[in-house]
């Protein structure tokens, strides 16, 4: 038989019920044969695995590792609230988002929950039975916030920024990212989702946009220019039928200091540079606008924040802003401030005709 002979007998090898063992094995021989000049060796295939192997389907997919939380792949979802008539329609995106990710709208409000037109937001009705346990806790017993003994509304929304992970629906969903929006949120950018799911899959996590604005304190990042901001309107008891009693947000602040808590404790932690995104961060870091944040449940850290937040909420105010920086100094959280050298663009939430955030727009209040 003459080598080109030879050449042309090399059978063609099919991804079937046949082993990969046994392919591989006349994939060998035959390699063997050319580079020996030797006769067409005809091998027998040997049924080790009977199933179907299709490596044209598997080559781009990689195996979860569960050992590894980091490895776990990203299911990221959206969560927001509404209660009440203080914010009166659901923020649908501007564009369609791609790829396609779940969001969820929380509300006790019937007119919501059955929309008359198509949505992006699954509707979801309020479930007190998720805070019955924590109203019964030790500590939280007469406290300013119990929800079942404060059940104010803009407090039980709260339990949903705070402790989304608890959320049966999202449960089911898998979702193990998860972006926080307030009802003010509406997404303008369809890829928004996409981009923060790549950030997790790089182990970003805590992403949210450090306070801007006209405010020397909120240029200075100052906890303490929330704090005096927030003795007037909702937090100072204004409107006691939705958001509740005075919050007492100075008291708060005064506890917080003598546990030890400073601003700009931050500042000498190796990590601070890396996470506090552009140039124009190093003042305003320490003090966020928490109307969007970034939460990776994949990371162990990420419930430690969420408890510390919530049982600020339940014993001194509603006032998360303020909650926020405590929790992050009392864990040793890094916070991944933007804008960052991925997003760059400088966002003033206050200027409602600037629209230079990249992801979404901040609404005024009762649209």
């Amino acid at each position: 038989m003459s080598r080109r002979s030879a050449a042309k007998a090399v059978p063609v090898l099919k991804c079937n019920s046949k082993s990969i063992l046994a392919i591989a094995t006349t994939a060998i021989v035959w390699l063997v044969s050319r580079q020996t000049q030797l006769f067409y060796i005809q091998t027998q295939t040997i049924d080790i695995i009977p199933t179907t192997f299709d490596i044209a389907a598997t080559q781009n997919q990689s195996l979860p590792v569960h050992d590894d939380p980091h490895n776990e792949p990203v299911e990221i979802c959206g969560i927001t609230a509404m209660f009440g008539d203080y914010e009166k329609t659901a923020k649908e995106p501007t564009e369609p988002l791609s790829p396609s990710f779940k969001l969820f709208l929380i509300t006790d409000q019937e007119h919501l929950l059955h929309p008359n037109s198509t949505t992006a937001w699954t509707r979801v009705g309020v479930n007190s039975s998720l805070w019955q346990g924590d109203c019964k806790k030790e500590e939280f017993v007469g406290a300013r916030n119990n929800p079942c003994e404060q059940p104010f509304l803009f407090n039980l929304a709260k339990f949903y920024k705070m402790q989304f992970y608890r959320v049966p629906q999202l449960q089911e969903a898998g979702c193990n990212v998860v972006i926080w929006l307030d009802a003010t949120i509406q997404i303008k950018t369809g890829g928004f989702m996409g981009r923060m799911a790549d950030r997790a899959s790089r182990k970003q996590n805590f992403v949210v946009f450090v306070q801007d604005g006209p405010r020397r304190g909120w240029q200075n990042g100052e906890v303490k220019s929330e704090v005096g901001r927030s003795k007037f309107g909702k937090y100072g008891g204004k409107q006691p039928g939705s958001f509740g009693p005075p919050q007492k947000v100075g008291e708060q602040y005064e506890y917080y200091l003598s546990q030890g808590y400073r601003e700009k404790w931050f500042q000498n932690e190796t990590w601070f540079n890396e996470y506090k995104g552009v140039s124009g961060n190093d003042m305003k870091y320490g003090l966020y606008i928490t109307c969007m944040v970034m939460f990776d449940l994949r990371q162990e850290e990420t419930k430690q924040f969420l408890e510390c937040w919530w049982r600020e909420n339940i014993l001194r105010s509603t006032q998360d802003q303020v909650g926020f920086p405590y929790c992050a100094w009392k864990l040793k959280t890094r916070i991944h401030a933007l804008p960052d050298s991925e997003e760059p663009t400088r966002w003033d939430p206050w200027d409602q005709n600037a629209d230079t955030n990249p992801y979404f727009r901040k609404l005024g209040h009762g649209l």
